[in-house]
């Protein structure tokens, strides 16, 4: 569950999945993901969960008594229950647990039938989404096992097994035709992508995702929630597969009241510990919170580097290489001031969110003001992007306004090099500042070629809805005489 908490965290969280979009319009407006630090007001985050999410059949009878212990076996590394109540004491703590939750009084075939529509529905978005790719065992259907099932007759929680044991679905609905969370998890390890600091102790996803112990002979489960002194008996199914039922939205999300940056996130499932038939403790995991590695400081002092501008004597409207006509990224008609007015709007919610851990300089420029300057605005009047610069140019503001008012907004400490959107980074901006003796910019797209907007020394390019359908852009700069001085293949950061 923590490993899957924080790779989230690590790669940001996908939550767009439009369909790219050929216009201008789009290109200049529309999803502008590959910058973003923060989320003001537009901001949606669809986490289909793994948290406290599968189910069992099998009951454990204990026979140790209160006292006892399995031989040779530390008492504190036992579980006892009672005979008469059939309640399971934690002898590490000495805290008796709370009861499992049912068994789902519905048939295998009526469970069944509940899911498979919407996880149907779930595999094809993952497969227009280009998502879970390791996901080749198709939508749940007759010839899935279902592991375990709990609920009542409303609501259900249940775990399927495909047939070639490669895949576990997970359906969890709070009524018939009313889905509240499905996913789809790997029996196997599935490696991190690339750039992302790999699991020190890969496990299964299954695993990772607290839906299975990896241990043989499991009989037992206890689950500690984070808040909650008592630990709660899961229901246990075949194969170390188990369950705490139906979760309520306020289990699952337990985040620290007084926290405003996800970095203190904290997963709702804190320990799992199994205990085989004789009651000895067979497995411990405890969630450990990875502190990610502090960012190298840069002294505030470093400033923003710009290219003096160049007025090209040729301007470029087709692309030299191919002759196809060039998409322009026009320019707002925008007074500096409105766009100030505008964007000072995310930049309230921004600052107001409070600082995070690391780079501090994008607080510490302060709120936006006359002082800061409108380094390059592009779009329309309702609809419109704009880089804004710090008093100290050391901090630039992305200020993006979507037609209804809504807003996407960033901000970002220069590089210790003075520039932003250096092409030998892992990742990389819509914008950047222009390189030296480059007077015209064409990025090849997916749409096809578009000139980008200069202004003060930076360029925009845009991006779409959809930019995880491509991966690398290509920018090359032209000088005054629309020869190519700069060629650049740029990875770019689609999450």
């Amino acid at each position: 569950m923590s490993n899957d908490i924080e790779r989230l965290l690590a790669t940001a969280a996908d939550d767009t999945d439009q369909p790219l979009h050929t216009d201008i319009d789009d290109i200049l407006a529309r999803g502008r993901r590959s910058v973003r630090r923060t989320r003001i007001a537009v901001a949606s985050t669809a986490v289909l969960t793994t948290l406290a999410i599968a189910g069992g059949v099998t009951v454990w009878q204990g026979t140790l008594h209160q006292s006892e212990a399995p031989a040779k076996t530390p008492k504190n590394e036992t579980i006892t229950i009672d005979a008469k109540t059939g309640r399971i004491t934690d002898n590490e703590s000495g805290i008796q647990a709370a009861l499992p939750p049912l068994v789902s009084p519905l048939s295998d075939a009526d469970v069944l039938s509940r899911c498979r529509k919407f996880d149907s529905q779930y595999v094809q978005s993952n497969k227009e989404r280009g998502s879970n790719s390791y996901d080749k065992a198709g939508p749940i259907d007759a010839r899935w096992k279902v592991l375990v099932k709990s609920g009542d007759t409303k609501r259900l929680q249940a775990l399927f097994l495909a047939p070639d044991r490669s895949i576990v679905a997970n359906c969890t609905m709070e009524g018939p035709e009313r889905p509240t969370m499905h996913g789809r998890y790997s029996t196997s390890i599935i490696p991190y992508p690339k750039g992302i600091e790999g699991n020190p102790d890969p496990r299964p996803q299954v695993v990772e995702n607290g839906i299975k112990v990896p241990t043989a002979g499991v009989t037992q489960v206890l689950v500690n929630l984070a808040g909650e002194s008592a630990p709660r008996q899961a229901l246990v199914g075949p194969e170390g597969y188990f369950t705490l039922g139906y979760p309520e939205w306020e289990q699952m999300h337990k985040i620290d009241p007084n926290s405003k940056e996800w970095d203190n996130y904290e997963p709702t499932i804190q320990r799992i510990r199994a205990y085989d038939a004789s009651g000895k403790r067979v497995y411990d995991w405890k969630y450990v919170k990875v502190e990610p590695p502090k960012p190298k400081q840069i002294p505030a002092d470093v400033k923003i580097k710009t290219a003096d501008p160049i007025e090209p004597r040729t301007v470029l409207t087709k692309d030299p290489e191919n002759g196809k006509p060039l998409a322009v990224v026009p320019f707002s008609p925008l007074s500096d001031e409105q766009v100030r007015t505008e964007c000072k709007k995310p930049d309230d919610a921004y600052i107001d969110g409070g600082k995070g851990s690391g780079d501090e300089r994008p607080y510490d420029a302060g709120r936006i003001s006359p002082d800061w300057k409108v380094a390059l605005k592009v779009g329309g009047d309702k609809r419109f992007t704009a880089l804004l610069v710090s008093p100290g140019q050391n901090v630039l503001a992305w200020c993006y306004r979507a037609e209804q008012g809504a807003y996407d907004y960033t901000r970002t400490g220069v590089g210790a090099d003075g520039t932003f959107g250096d092409p030998v980074k892992d990742e990389f901006n819509m914008w950047a500042t222009v390189p030296d003796g480059v007077a015209q910019i064409i990025v090849d797209l997916p749409t096809g070629p578009v000139r980008a907007a200069i202004s003060n020394g930076y360029y925009l390019w845009g991006t779409t809805d959809g930019s995880e359908n491509f991966k690398k852009v290509r920018v090359r700069g032209y000088d005054a005489d629309a020869k190519l001085v700069y060629d650049k293949k740029i990875t770019v950061d689609a999450s």
